[in-house]
């Protein structure tokens, strides 16, 4: 049995016809134990894939990620040329608790009882296909359709007796490298972001179910959108000689960088100010075009509007964390140097994040001076936003000038 608790997991059966004469088994032993293989071979239309769980499996496979050109491929064959699916489709693998056919139904009964551990490990993609179209049939009492889905046979491994979490995490790292995973997916399904997940998806967090934390996950923002934001606090560049440039140019392996030792407490030290750095994004992001036209104003109305800027376009975004809306589109270029200056703001005790002063007062007395700094430096580096946020100087001019603001408000209190 399973070393992880399962109470909270309701056991899932999958019952559906099947001949005997379709079904094969094989038993593995190796040095850690044995395992029975069963090769099954169901009908599309037989096959309860809404049931099946695929947690197990590092990629999601909600309705929103089923329009990449894999999945369309999928359809497309079990539609068109369902007598070949066998043969396009490479099929599934599932991992199971126990396998029994009776003789007497000619059915098949796969039992699934751990969460962690049970479940498709290769081929949700087709399996969250299947189900689509198996709903549509019913729906629509669609003949032609559920006539391709009795055509249809779906090819399956089913391996009971694997029950070693280490051992699965591999089996599906390299079960799914036919279509690239991303590093991040597996990391997921390692736990690497099980602390930061655990607060952001906590009951009643203003973020839960807001954030991705897998590739295809259905939600416009992702851990590593997440983790590039909080970059940009990180106290490794507090002192501010160092700029947190990685944040702009690096957002692919941001998730190596939650997980290196070197890095993990900082991250985790900005818990306590999390969710205001979300909305401080947000709000800055939103007022971004506002304080550029103070800025003008402040300067005697020198310098272009905003729109006429490249990487400050005028198109109306909604900001999904939040549900701030922008009436323009700011490209994170001249965007993340402008956050990071607020990094200043921070104080650390008892190796807790807390504000100095209030981030969102400082911005709205002080971003029009700290936009003025972002727009020098735009323009000396050849108005290129993207220049701008892989430039340190760029983020080292904007924090000590937020220093500098905060010094002598402290002073002249």
């Amino acid at each position: 049995m399973s070393e992880h608790d399962t109470t909270a997991f309701e056991p899932v059966s999958l019952r559906f016809p099947h001949t005997k004469d379709d079904l094969r088994r094989i038993t593995v032993k190796d040095d850690f134990g044995e395992y029975d293989v069963y090769r099954i071979s169901p009908y599309a239309a037989d096959w309860p894939a809404e049931l099946v769980p695929d947690e197990v499996n590092p990629r999601s496979h909600d309705e929103n990620c089923l329009t990449s050109k894999v999945a369309r491929d999928i359809e497309q064959t079990l539609r068109e040329e369902p007598e070949d699916f066998w043969l396009a489709n490479r099929g599934g693998f599932l991992l199971a608790d126990r396998v029994r056919f009776d003789p007497e139904k000619a059915q098949l009964e796969i039992q699934l009882t751990d969460e962690n551990l049970h479940g498709l490990a290769d081929g949700a993609t087709s399996n969250a296909i299947i189900a689509k179209l198996r709903k549509e049939a019913a729906k629509n009492e669609d003949e032609d359709l559920l006539s391709s889905l009795r055509r249809a046979r779906f090819n399956m491994d089913v391996v009971v007796g694997l029950n070693d979490m280490g051992r699965v995490g591999k089996l599906v790292q390299g079960r799914n490298r036919s279509v690239q995973v991303k590093e991040w997916s597996l990391t997921d399904f390692r736990g690497g972001f099980e602390w930061l997940q655990d607060f952001v998806d906590r009951p009643g967090g203003p973020y839960r179910g807001k954030i991705g934390w897998q590739e295809n996950a259905g939600t416009p923002t992702s851990v590593l959108d997440l983790i590039s934001i909080m970059t940009l606090f990180h106290k490794a560049y507090s002192n501010g000689r160092r700029a947190p440039t990685v944040a702009f140019s690096s957002k692919g392996s941001a998730d190596k960088r939650l997980l290196e030792q070197s890095m993990v407490d900082g991250y985790k030290a900005l818990m306590p100010v999390l969710e205001d750095i979300i909305r401080l994004h947000d709000t800055i992001y939103a007022q971004f075009e506002p304080t550029y036209e103070i800025h003008v104003r402040e300067a005697k109305g020198t310098g272009a509007k905003a729109g006429r800027r490249k990487g400050i376009d005028r198109k109306e975004t909604i900001l999904p964390l939040t549900g701030m809306i922008s009436e323009y589109r700011v490209d994170k270029g001249l965007l993340f140097p402008l956050i990071a200056a607020h990094r200043a703001l921070l104080r650390y005790v008892d190796g807790k994040a807390e504000w100095a002063v209030d981030p969102f007062a400082f911005f709205e007395e002080h971003g029009s001076d700290l936009m003025g700094r972002l727009i020098d430096e735009y323009e000396k580096l050849g108005k290129n936003p993207a220049s701008v946020g892989k430039n340190g100087s760029a983020y080292e001019n904007l924090f000590q000038r937020a220093e500098n603001i905060l010094l002598k408000s402290e002073v002249a209190a």
